[in-house]
């Protein structure tokens, strides 16, 4: 179903927005929570009609239901809500603004990219926290351990969203404690390729076989490629079996050896070699993470998720404003008469709106369900303390209220005769306080009708005085040519202005308006650095660092002179000038291997001086500021012997302190690969 012709439509106390996934078996809509006072997004998963009255199909649903209502974890889509409507099993769960990390994998395959290595990792680790809590769960009211296994974790079933958040979800098939049913003989429960050996040999299932297929999603992050792929299922299951994983670096060289270790490990054939639990899978993974990545945050997920679907992101949002402007009233009204068991028809509300706008009036019918009482004249004063009478009352255009029982019979009420509680009238319908909603809004209408019939005229009026102002206008300013304007000009400018409402204008504004138009920018081009990798390269224009895309885009100014640095892990700083023309779109290249390269580093371990230094190195000219704040300090490179070892090597820079305009000349001395230097020694020492 396309989502341009799907229509909102109320789903209980949801409100349907769109399609989110139709598959065969269920519906995933984006919905609105209709609360009064606070509503939110949520995702809806309805079970088609067919499935959902199947007795099977309902133990299955509620072995689900059982296993993720109580689970909450940062890393576990949350359960809201569960139930059947409109012979339709649904559950109500988190929503996740983002995409299934298949999804993630498909978009970078299509751009030949794959995931960085921190990323990947970081993924990781959540998808193992997840599952170690629900593995090591307790129910508080039990004192049981739930056991669940989850047994379908695949890059189809972990959420990535666009704020860096990862979300295990699925848990349809967990083997959990309170499971009701087995799984039948020759039968497969789960996706083929992220099977574990241990499955395929009837064994008992426990936490290593969810980190059997964590290992497969971490691996085929690494690489980019499903790991388990064969030209058909009997051929995937063998490969499953024979269980040999080659190494994430042999098909992806970036992949250093403590990482490879680490996925081997948990895609063990022999489920006895891999890691006791996802814990400690967890804690390998996070050693390795900022042991080699020690800037990484998570927020980099985040960036990395909003870059790589930056266009349907903004699509997305434009969608979501549309959905926040909806008047949900209409809706909310509908499920409280619902609950109460009042429901409005709509062929009586349209009637109603059209007799609003045409002014019809209309005899006010309040049914007050009196019992009926037989051939006999009848009078209010007659009936008996709990008694009552059948009929309806009618209430005139005059204010009179006239009861007509079932025989067409009647009795004039007056105004003392009966009192009736405006919470009554809201008991039957709420009639009568409608009736008076109803006058106030034909008055209101009334009175804004006769408003617009005076506009013209007001109109009219307006312009007139326009008309005249303008006329007076153009006359003084023939007077003043004739007369001579310079030599009247601030008389002339002061009548002008009080004529037209405006301030008089003053001599600056006059300086600024004969001021030249300054020339419009060139605009925006792109810089595509086409073999960028954001994990070995730092991208640097005019000295200033730049943040390129997961596609090594970045935007530069169009006819500027940039000096583009690109510092390499380990080796010499590529350095080039560039400038875009006014008529191009790109600037497109590769950065070349340059030679290996040791550094030693200038760091300050006090603030004894404040200013810049400048200095040159591999050609360009570097200004500095005073004190050091970058955490290793400024690098400098060495020079290497025939056999590669480091040299002394003699750097001078140009230190200027503030406030002043001389240059002090310093020079510095770096005896061996990661030598440090104090600037403040060098500075009193000079």
């Amino acid at each position: 179903m396309s989502e341009d012709k799907f229509k909102l439509k109320r789903f209980g106390r949801y409100l349907l927005l769109d399609h989110l996934v139709d598959g065969g078996m269920a519906q995933i809509y984006r919905a609105r929570f209709l609360g009064e006072q606070a509503d939110k997004i949520v995702a809806i998963k309805t079970i088609r009609q067919q499935f959902s009255m199947d007795e099977n199909f309902k133990k299955m649903f509620m072995d689900e239901i059982k296993v993720t209502f109580d689970l909450i974890h940062p890393n576990i889509v949350q359960t809201y809500d569960y139930g059947i409507k409109d012979e339709k099993l649904y559950v109500a769960m988190e929503y996740v603004d983002g995409r299934n990390l298949q999804e993630y994998l498909k978009q970078l395959r299509i751009n030949k990219f794959v995931f960085p290595i921190d990323i990947s990792v970081y993924i990781a680790t959540q998808i193992c926290r997840a599952l170690h809590y629900s593995h090591t769960k307790i129910d508080k009211l039990t004192g049981k351990e739930a056991n669940i296994v989850h047994r379908d974790i695949s890059p189809h079933n972990v959420m990535l969203g666009y704020d860096g958040t990862v979300k295990v979800i699925d848990y349809g098939i967990a083997k959990a404690e309170t499971n009701s049913d087995s799984t039948r003989a020759g039968t497969i429960k789960g996706k083929l390729s992220y099977l574990a050996p241990e499955y395929l040999e009837g064994l008992p299932l426990d936490a290593r076989y969810d980190e059997f297929a964590t290992g497969i999603t971490l691996w085929e992050m690494l690489c980019n490629r499903k790991l388990f792929k064969a030209e058909n299922d009997l051929a995937v299951l063998r490969l499953i079996q024979t269980c040999d994983v080659p190494a994430p670096s042999s098909i992806n060289p970036k992949v250093p050896p403590e990482l490879d270790q680490i996925v081997l490990k948990c895609l063990s054939k022999d489920r006895e070699k891999r890691f006791k639990n996802l814990d400690q899978m967890d804690r390998a993974l996070t050693k390795f993470l900022f042991k080699s990545f020690p800037d990484f945050n998570p927020s980099d997920l985040g960036y990395f998720a909003q870059q790589l679907f930056k266009e349907d992101i903004e699509q997305d949002l434009k969608k979501l404003f549309e959905f926040g402007k909806i008047d949900i009233a209409p809706y909310l009204e509908e499920l409280k008469n619902e609950k109460t068991g009042t429901p409005r028809n709509k062929e009586e509300k349209e009637e109603e709106k059209i007799e609003e706008r045409i002014g019809i009036k209309k005899e006010q019918v309040l049914d007050f369900g009196f019992a009926e009482k037989k051939d006999k004249k009848f009078s209010f004063k007659d009936l008996k303390k709990g008694q009552t009478k059948s009929g309806i009352l009618v209430k005139k255009e005059s204010g009179d209220i006239e009861f007509k029982d079932d025989n067409d019979k009647t009795a004039q009420l007056t105004s003392g005769g009966l009192k009736i509680e405006e919470q009554t009238l809201r008991s039957t319908g709420g009639l009568a306080k409608k009736e008076e909603m109803r006058e106030k809004r034909k008055e209101k209408a009334k009175k804004l009708e006769e408003a617009i019939k005076e506009k013209p005229h007001v109109v009219k009026k307006e312009e007139a005085r326009s008309s005249k102002k303008n006329i007076l206008v153009a006359s003084i300013l023939l007077a003043a040519v004739y007369f001579g304007y310079e030599s009247n000009k601030k008389t002339v400018d002061k009548i002008i202005g009080n004529l037209m409402g405006t301030a008089e204008l003053s001599e600056s504004k006059r300086e600024i308006a004969s001021q030249e138009i300054k020339p419009k920018t060139l605009g925006m081009g792109l810089l595509i650095l086409s073999n960028y990798d954001p994990i070995t390269n730092r991208v640097f224009l005019n000295s200033i660092s730049a943040k390129l895309d997961v596609f090594g885009e970045v935007k530069i100014q169009k006819g500027k002179d940039i000096v583009l640095r690109v510092e390499i892990k380990d080796r010499e700083n590529f350095v080039k000038n560039i400038k875009l023309g006014a008529n191009d779109k790109k600037i497109e290249m590769d950065i070349p291997i340059t030679p290996y390269a040791k550094y030693a580093y200038l760091k300050m371990n006090n603030d004894c001086a404040k200013g810049e230094v400048e200095y040159n190195i591999f050609g360009e000219t570097r200004i500095e500021n005073i004190p050091i704040k970058k955490r290793k300090g400024l690098a400098f490179p060495l020079k290497l012997s025939p056999q590669g070892t480091a040299v002394t090597t003699k750097h001078k820079i140009l230190f200027k302190s503030s406030g002043r305009s001389v240059k002090r000349t310093l020079s510095l001395i770096f005896k061996s690969e990661n030598d440090i230097l104090d600037f403040c020694q060098v500075l009193f020492e000079e």
